[in-house]
């Protein structure tokens, strides 16, 4: 049985309705779905940002916008916590995820997720092609996009 690494595209796109995300989602089986503290980080924060339609600037300090968002917040962590396990990064991410991040000009969030599953041996279910090239070259399997391997 395969392990995957769900990327914050698929899990974004698939809160905001995307029938490929679901479809994506839910072709992934009853299996252990597993997600790192970047990608629990980029979705919270995106999500943040599309329901408050603020800036990161904005949305710094502002306790305001936070506590009117609460309870979708509160949704999306359990919704989070109930269908995906995080797994942590090491040092040794760390320093895979700096050699990805210098070998295939990838921007360090990405390289930290790419550099997740190949380490985990975990393949990555992503929207985003960026992925592509890299995970082809390092040998990482890809669920999602337009070439599922």
């Amino acid at each position: 049985m395969r392990s995957y690494l769900v990327d914050s595209s698929v899990i974004l796109e698939a809160l905001k309705g995307n029938p490929r995300a679901r479809e994506v989602l839910n072709g992934l089986g009853k299996g252990p779905k597993f997600i790192n503290s970047i990608i629990f980080s980029e979705v919270l924060f995106i999500f943040l940002k599309n329901v408050t339609g603020k800036s990161y600037r904005s949305l710094r300090g502002n306790t305001k916008e936070f506590l009117a968002h609460r309870e979708e917040l509160s949704k999306l962590y359990g919704f989070l916590r109930e269908n995906f396990v995080e797994v942590p990064l090491t040092e040794e991410i760390s320093d895979l995820a700096f050699e990805l991040m210098t070998k295939h000009a990838l921007l360090p969030n990405d390289s930290l997720i790419l550099a997740t599953a190949k380490f985990y041996g975990l393949t990555l279910v992503t929207l985003d092609s960026d992925f592509e090239m890299p995970a082809k070259a390092e040998e990482i399997s890809l669920f999602g996009g337009e070439t599922d391997g």
